[in-house]
């Protein structure tokens, strides 16, 4: 892997004419993105799909934002990956040169719109999806492959798109020895598909079918004991939050939608952030001022119209198990009304709390929620945002 990622920018310094080929996750940048887009990228360049183009993996978040992803980090420390080698937005500037010259395209994986934080590169024509998110319906007539599937974990599509062919094809070529690269590739899928599925427990009701397949299938390339034992070193250090602000932990898993209303014309702007832990630990290591002063300078700086923060801890069997929270922030006049719409939205199975509130966040009308139904991730979440802010009848000041 390593070997595929330090050709790139010599090539891209000595190849002045070649095309370009970025294979980018979504915004948020979990690990599953980065895995993905890490993975795609290095299959793409090994099949020779693309015959003399550039094939590069980006990160779409700043390169020191990297340290928020403990998890990511020890998935490349494991793995000996040296994420120096790897594009972050830091690079925007010379892919927007390439895009400018008509020579830049994009494959998405674990998103299938082209994110707003990517616009200086809307022009640059997308040639592949696989993704595990609601369909948008875009690049229909550019994409291929065009994947769109709802499992648990977007490695699963690329293990299963890529994996089996590129190892059946080295292996063939290297006289019937198992290529140098398995062990690595597979140790680095394995671990998105674990946490996406909370370790492909039945009861979390995340796992499908592919996800498992596709988990046993490596798990004897991995040369690692168990999947349990995988995923509780991961979970281990996605959970280590100790060293984060609690304004860290608001940028550290973040997406950002803009959408219009139909009726009104008016375009909102919403971001949602997911944090690990519950509210009660952050009140209690920061106080419920310092959490609600985060939310709400968070929201300024990202100009949201409206912000919302999902948070989530596994407390064990006999502790409540796993659990969700919601709090929903809203922030411009665009949105009123939209606490009272999410309380309506009876899949989520919200009761209100006041685990965080204060004067202040009361006054600007600010919401907490107990979450019941802990099966809704932001995944999930989204398109009720969404619905409840362009399809459905909304408030007469919006």
């Amino acid at each position: 892997m390593n070997s595929f990622l330090s050709s790139i920018r010599p090539r891209l310094d000595t190849e002045e004419n070649s095309d370009v080929i970025i294979v980018t996750g979504n915004e948020s940048a979990d690990l599953d993105s980065i895995v993905s887009a890490l993975t795609t990228s290095f299959f793409l360049n090994s099949s020779h799909a693309y015959p003399g183009k550039i094939i590069l993996p980006f990160i779409n978040i700043p390169k020191i934002d990297l340290t928020l992803r403990s998890d990511v980090e020890f998935i490349f420390e494991t793995n000996n990956i040296n994420n120096g080698l790897i594009f972050f937005r830091d690079d925007l500037p010379t892919l927007e040169a390439l895009a400018a010259k008509d020579r830049l395209s994009l494959f998405l994986v674990d998103h299938n719109e082209v994110m707003g934080t990517m616009a200086s590169l809307s022009r640059a024509k997308v040639i592949g999806v696989l993704d595990h998110h609601v369909d948008e319906g875009l690049y229909k007539d550019t994409a291929n492959p065009r994947r769109i599937e709802m499992v648990g974990s977007c490695a699963s599509l690329v293990a299963d798109q890529f994996l089996k062919t590129q190892m059946e094809r080295d292996k063939k070529q290297n006289g019937g020895e198992e290529p140098d690269w398995v062990q690595q590739v597979t140790r680095l899928l394995l671990g998105p598909i674990l946490i996406d599925t909370h370790g492909l427990k039945p009861e979390m009701k995340k796992a499908k079918p592919l996800d498992l397949a596709m988990a046993e299938f490596m798990l004897p390339f991995t040369k690692w004991g168990s999947m349990g034992d995988l995923f509780s070193r991961i979970d281990s250090a996605r959970r280590d939050t100790s060293h984060l602000s609690f304004y860290d932990l608001l940028r550290k898993d973040y997406k950002e939608w803009t959408v219009q209303n139909p009726i009104t014309k008016k375009v909102v702007k919403v971001g949602i952030s997911s944090v690990i832990g519950l509210m009660d630990k952050y009140a209690e290591r920061d106080t419920k001022e310092v959490m609600q002063t985060a939310i709400h300078t968070w929201a300024m700086n990202r100009t949201l119209d409206v912000s919302m923060v999902l948070l989530a801890d596994d407390l064990g069997e006999g502790n409540g198990g796993y659990q969700r929270q919601l709090i929903v922030n809203p922030v411009t006049e665009k949105v009123h009304g939209i606490t009272e719409q999410m309380e309506g939205v009876a899949q989520l199975q919200l009761e209100r709390t006041k685990i965080i509130d204060t004067e202040d966040s009361v006054s600007r009308g600010e919401r907490a929620y107990l979450q019941h139904n802990s099966t809704c991730t932001r995944k999930q979440i989204w398109p009720f945002v969404e619905k409840l802010l362009t399809d459905s009848p909304q408030p007469s000041n919006l």
